[in-house]
């Protein structure tokens, strides 16, 4: 089956530049200090995050529990949930899974520690807990979410979860997101020097005040050279760079462009303008309107509920009604979780599909 007759509108998942791309970044952790631990969030399938094993990561990051259950279900084993997981039912399922697979999960206040230290009891687990630090906040006041201040907040917070039973402190971990707000790429370097140095040095701290700091977790697909050589850093958890979105192609991240989104026109109310079955329930927009794969002539101008308006810069080239076009989306992460399945696709050719296993996994 060839990749234009398939139906649409659907993800394709182009294999080979997949591979180069989870190869490459492989390839590059080799020898570094810092290893991968990639966000899976991502791409949300258990069949990727072990191709990302297999290459050279040390194991995943994930999003919620939910996710991370689905993630252990197929094959990982050792797992950081680079989030708050806040409540009796989800501590409960939280401390389960600890039984399962090496886990690990960021707090940034001790009666979550505590908590989760007495459910793990109860069940018999162990707990691995980096302190989540709010570096974004102390830079950008961009992504001004979670975790302690760095320093002595987050200094004493680790003593407090270093003493509760079923516990064990690891490190710390932090996310110097926001970087793509600033307006080139010596000052998105600049500013994740920054944050980076405030997580270390608040490691270091904790070091100095006699707990083991096994982990210094942080950086993503924007930042991940800044990350892996910055001294002291332990982990990196880049995921995008398995999709390569345009919005990291906008930043200057030089990956393959393996995720498309494939569309067909369905009108022509215009000479200069096309309508496509792919809307907002197929693609995200959040962050920017998508692209067309390969035509500078097109442009995509909005986006409702199940359809897209596109701009004929040239009429006389197309597209026909019916025509297939690939469309490139801004942002993956918020694309991805719409679908069911990727269309794996080699040089043009149907490969198979496999599921978006973590779909809907937001608990």
């Amino acid at each position: 089956m060839k990749t234009s007759e398939c139906e649409t509108p659907v993800l394709l998942l182009d294999v080979d530049a997949l591979d180069r791309n989870i190869a490459r970044m492989g390839e590059y952790f080799h020898g570094k200090k810092a290893t991968l631990r990639p966000h899976v969030k991502v791409h949300k399938s258990p069949w990727l995050a072990l191709k990302q094993i297999a290459a050279g990561a040390r194991g995943i990051t994930c999003a919620k529990v939910s996710e991370a259950e689905v993630m252990m279900a197929g094959g990982a084993n050792d797992i950081l949930i680079a989030n708050e997981i806040v409540g009796e039912d989800k501590v409960r399922r939280l401390v389960k899974l600890a039984n399962l697979c090496k886990l690990t999960v960021a707090v940034d206040d001790v009666e979550n520690a505590r908590q989760i230290s007495s459910f793990a009891a109860l069940e018999g687990s162990r707990v691995h807990v980096v302190v989540d630090l709010n570096l974004s906040g102390a830079i950008t006041g961009i992504l001004d979410r979670t975790g302690v201040l760095p320093g002595k907040d987050a200094v004493t917070l680790a003593h407090e979860v270093s003493k509760l039973p079923n516990l064990k402190f690891s490190g710390v971990m932090g996310y110097e997101g926001g970087l793509g707000a600033f307006p080139d790429a010596t000052s998105k370097v600049e500013g994740g020097k920054k944050a980076l140095g405030l997580l270390v040095q608040t490691g270091e701290a904790i070091s100095a005040s006699g707990l083991e700091v096994e982990v210094v977790s942080c950086g993503g697909t924007m930042s991940y050279k800044t990350a892996a050589e910055f001294p002291g850093v332990t982990e990196v958890q880049a995921g995008g760079y398995v999709f390569m979105d345009l919005g990291y192609r906008r930043s200057g991240i030089d990956f393959e462009t393996s995720l498309t989104l494939l569309t067909r026109v369905v009108s022509r109310p215009r000479p200069d303008k096309a309508i496509i079955d792919a809307g907002f329930k197929t693609i995200s927009a959040e962050t920017g309107l998508p692209g067309v794969k390969g035509r500078d002539d097109l442009q995509v101008l909005s986006l409702n509920a199940e359809h897209g308006h596109l701009l004929m810069k040239d009429p006389s080239r197309g597209p026909k009604r019916a025509e297939r076009l690939e469309l490139l989306p801004t942002h993956a992460d918020t694309t991805t979780c719409l679908h069911d399945e990727y269309v794996l696709v080699r040089r043009g050719e149907v490969d198979g599909t496999v599921k978006v296993a973590a779909r809907g996994k937001l608990q």
